[in-house]
């Protein structure tokens, strides 16, 4: 498709008149005041246009912000943390279009993405992400509700991959941390106007500054509002979000951040995952098909308030309080098309899917940061404790209505929503506390030991069943998990480093029998060394081996029904795995016009029994991402030119099938195991920018150039299959003051 096709998709749209008017009215009022002090400055300036307002106009700030990290619970030199943390900048963000969580980890190093039709799962190194943090406080379980966040109120993301063991249990995949938008004292407004492919058009508006004459508290305003639709029909999304923050400067050595953000996204006839054919064969269904009842809809609404109080005791010590509490609803009705192909009948099944769920969570993280002196040396050390408590209710119903054509589908009635009853009613709460701690010894300058470790007082999860007025609760015993550290800068700007992370998570609620006892913990460790190399001030290089094993995980035995119980009955804790590749990096600026990244992982993953077989198979051997963009100031003044690429060696999923019968020239035979296979593939994209004046810029995105068709994630015969995106266009226009 050429891209003159591919803009008929574009349709004229209020939205873009109303957000227009604003970049053009803000343009002239602002451009006599600065282009003096444009012309003024270096060519470095030039990169400060494009970014957000919170970054200051010199390459050596903006290319160090993508060196800087936020993983632990302070802001820390990528170079001296022992493990592999890629950060996606707001200039990143940027520069790509990319308007949610799940954007931004489909382009972030070493991530494989499993898409399903309402969240999305993430793995690094096979491994699946379970944690994410906000604002370095205490780790949060709701990653699997927050894939559709709003990026416009976050300055940026950064992902640690391996196990986070320190600040967090559970799965070595890795965490998420979200950065969230400081108000500055400055006075500054970004207003973006976007429109793009599928009737996808959204307006932001980003305003800071300070809010009493002696400036001692600084406000910050986003808001967004999005209407789209997608290249399935024939669903559509509207979003409205707004994010509110205030900074309090209560003392010269005392700050009060706290703030607001509210998102709500109603979704019209969602999409539902794809079906193939009876034997697994690929249907070659229209990327514009979607399986589920046009009538059907999801309303997703999210609040959360948050504070962060920062304390200086002195210049060496200080000590800060996190506090988050999120809430949620979600109401879906729908119906949704699942089950293999008949090649005969072309008949799948409609299945009926209803849902209401709630949920709160609060996260509290006090801790205690500081240096002292000892043997002539500088030392480092953090005290801290940190509680989640999290509840979920939720009421589903998920029932087989009647067998339909997957080639003319004639959609069910729509239900009566909320239904009579619910055929699920369950809450879910679960409690954890822990003490956590690390020792950052500098027995010379240039080498760093680090001795840490978690210790888990409490974890609680109790399960309430409202249709068997049944409550189960399960306790893990206390546990201490530690974490140890080394870098050695061998020589100048260069880095050695190694870390030992172990592995624990509860599985108390899965059981050997119908009586008991639960399983004992998922155990393991995580092992990387690897080297880092400073190239210059804003680019940065770095390569890492990796090993993890698991082991005591849960092995599905057999089916027993337990109608007094809550539990999940029967489960062997015998499973063993082993995780071991290679990450590469390449981030920041290798010429003052020139800001690359480049991110390649290969992994080998695979089940530690007899059959060594892989143990997760979406996550592919070989995984490159590749961003870069270069101005052309010497040829056009305020012109940018960017381009991209991910590509990815095969994945596949294992699916069971009947065999063909050739006595009923069916198939109904025995059931047989499948592999469905995506082959590897690359999609690539571009991007042109021009600065019209020092306050408006217009950019262009094109994504998927060469239109590849493929899978972003294979399912099973019957559902899960789901196609990555068409080529499509994204065009942003953006006024700063």
């Amino acid at each position: 498709m050429s891209l003159s096709l591919c803009c008929k998709q574009f349709k004229p749209h209020p939205l873009v008149l109303a957000m227009a008017a604003i970049a053009v009215i803000i343009s002239p009022l602002t451009s006599a005041e600065t282009i003096p002090q444009q012309a003024e400055q270096n060519q470095s300036t030039h990169l400060s246009q494009n970014e957000d307002l919170t970054q200051l106009p010199t390459i050596s700030v903006q290319a160090s912000s993508q060196n800087v990290a936020h993983v632990g619970k302070q802001a820390q030199n990528i170079k001296d943390i022992p493990q592999s943390v890629t950060v996606m900048s707001r200039q990143r963000i940027d520069e790509q279009g990319l308007k949610t969580l799940d954007d931004v980890m489909q382009q972030t190093t070493g991530v494989t993405r499993e898409q399903l039709w309402l969240n999305n799962n993430y793995s690094a190194r096979g491994l699946k992400i379970e944690n994410i943090r906000y604002d370095g406080g205490s780790a949060s379980s709701l990653q699997d509700r927050s894939n559709s966040a709003d990026l416009a109120q976050y300055e940026s993301v950064e992902v640690l991959r391996g196990a986070d063991g320190l600040f967090g249990a559970g799965e070595a995949g890795g965490v998420i941390n979200l950065t969230s938008k400081r108000p500055k004292t400055e006075t500054a407004i970004n207003a973006t106007i976007s429109a793009g492919s599928w009737n996808n058009y959204r307006g932001e508006v980003d305003i800071t500054g300070a809010l009493t004459q002696d400036q001692n508290i600084q406000g910050r305003l986003v808001t967004v509002f999005q209407d789209q639709d997608f290249f399935y029909e024939p669903t559509h999304n509207r979003r409205e979000m707004i994010y509110g923050a205030l900074n309090f400067d209560l003392l010269p050595t005392t700050t009060l951040f706290t703030g607001i953000s509210y998102q709500k996204d109603k979704t019209d006839a969602f999409n539902a995952s794809l079906p193939r054919w009876e034997d697994g064969a690929d249907m070659h269904l229209p990327r514009s098909t979607t399986m589920g009842a046009p009538w059907g809809w999801v309303e997703r609404e999210n609040i959360s308030l948050f504070a962060n109080l920062q304390h200086e005791i002195n210049d060496d010590w200080k000590t800060q309080f996190n506090v988050r509490h999120n809430t949620g609803d979600d109401a879906i009705n729908g119906a949704e098309m699942e089950g293999a192909v008949s090649y005969d009948t072309h008949q799948s099944q409609w299945w009926r899917y209803q849902d209401d769920t709630s949920f709160r969570e609060t996260t509290l993280d006090l801790n205690l940061q500081g240096s002292f002196n000892l043997f002539e040396q500088k030392h480092d050390v953090i005290l801290g404790i940190d509680h989640s408590n999290y509840k979920k209710d939720y009421k589903q119903n998920w029932t087989y209505y009647a067998d339909g054509d997957a080639f003319d589908r004639v959609a069910p009635p729509e239900w009566a929503y909320p239904p009579a009853t619910w055929e699920t009613d369950n809450t879910n709460e679960n409690n954890k506390s822990a003490l956590y701690g690390s020792l950052k010894i500098h027995p010379i300058d240039e080498l760093a030991l680090i001795l840490g470790g978690r210790y888990t007082f409490k974890d609680e999860l109790t399960i309430d069943n409202h249709n068997k007025n049944i409550k189960n609760t399960y306790n893990e015993d206390k546990t201490f998990v530690p974490y140890y550290g080394l870098t050695y800068e061998f020589l100048p700007s260069t880095t050695a480093y190694a870390s030992y992370a172990e592995i624990y998570k509860n599985q108390r609620n899965y059981l050997i029998s119908a009586d008991g006892p639960g399983l004992d913990p998922l155990t393991g460790r995580n092992i990387e060394f690897g080297l880092k190399h400073q190239i210059n001030s804003n680019l940065l290089a770095s390569i890492a081996y990796f090993n993890i094993k698991k082991e005591k995980e849960k092995v599905y035995n057999s089916w027993t029904s337990l109608p007094n119980s809550n539990s999940s009955c029967c489960y062997v804790g015998t499973g063993t795995m082993e995780s071991k590749g290679v990450d590469i990096e390449f981030n920041g600026y290798i010429t003052p016009e020139w800001n690359v990244s480049v991110g390649y992982t290969y992994n080998k993953n695979e089940k530690k029994d007899n059959t060594e077989t892989p143990y997760n198979t979406y996550t592919p051997k070989n995984l490159l991402k590749i961003w870069t963009t270069y101005q052309l100031d010497q040829l056009i003044d305020g012109l940018d030119i960017g381009g991209g690429v991910v590509a990815q060696s095969k994945t596949y999923a294992v699916g069971s099938v009947r065999a063909f019968n050739p006595a009923t020239q069916e198939f109904d035979g025995a059931w047989t195991s499948i592999e469905l296979v995506q082959p590897n593939y690359a999609v690539w994209s571009a991007r042109i920018a021009y600065d019209i004046n020092p306050q408006l810029n217009i950019a262009l995105n094109l994504n998927n150039i060469f239109d590849k068709t493929y899978y972003s994630t294979i399912g099973y015969p019957g559902y899960g299959n789901f196609y990555g995106e068409p080529r499509n266009f994204l065009l942003t226009l953006k006024a700063s003051y």
